[in-house]
């Protein structure tokens, strides 16, 4: 497989726009409509974390609003989670698919939207992540009542990265406020002066 129009990122594979297998998804009608069009640099800014907070093996994890699912492939091969993917755009999982077979995991995809995730799916998981996924102010609404149902259905650790929006600023404020919720300034290496926020919350393993 050609390198040209390749990255490597945080030990992952990436194809770029440009690369002819991108280009034959797209040909084939694979093209995304909600910002699933390209990896979003707040991805990094979780893995750069999660390099220096690794998560323990075996866990049950969901990435909401996934898009190519980079953040859920990084989980999957670095620290063999159990990763679900899920997006609001269906289209997105050609894309998915496509990367964790170039870095060799296997990760399982849902198509639903953030109100859409049951009790009973949140039950079954560990860890919930996303990323660049607070880029309205009604997903800001959402995503507050989604973190409200992961915490009542005792999911342990939710992570969320942003540039800073806005939206995300707000909700990052509420949960701070009834989460006990932490915000961490995370610098990107992968590109220069680009920065942005961890929102981690965490829930007592004894609660």
């Amino acid at each position: 497989m050609s390198s040209m129009h390749m990255r490597t990122e945080h030990g992952l594979q990436i194809f770029k726009q440009k690369h002819p297998v991108i280009r034959s998804l797209n040909k084939a009608g694979s093209r995304p409509s909600i910002y699933g069009t390209r990896v979003w640099q707040a991805s990094f800014f979780l893995m750069e974390y999660l390099e220096t907070h690794p998560l323990e093996q075996d866990q049950r994890l969901i990435e909401v609003g996934c898009g190519w699912g980079l953040l859920g492939i990084f989980c999957a091969k670095q620290f063999a989670v159990d990763a679900l993917l899920t997006d609001a755009d269906e289209q997105v999982f050609a894309y998915v698919t496509t990367h964790a077979h170039l870095n060799q995991v296997s990760v399982r995809t849902e198509h639903v939207r953030f109100e859409g995730i049951t009790h009973r799916r949140l039950r079954e998981c560990d860890i919930l992540l996303g990323a660049d996924i607070c880029f309205w102010p009604e997903l800001g609404t959402q995503l507050r009542r989604l973190i409200e149902r992961a915490l009542c259905s005792g999911v342990r650790t939710i992570l969320l990265a942003d540039p800073g929006r806005a939206s995300f600023m707000q909700l990052a404020k509420y949960c701070q406020h009834q989460f006990g919720a932490t915000m961490i300034r995370q610098q990107a290496v992968t590109r220069a002066g680009s920065g942005g926020y961890v929102l981690v919350i965490e829930q007592d393993k004894g609660a």
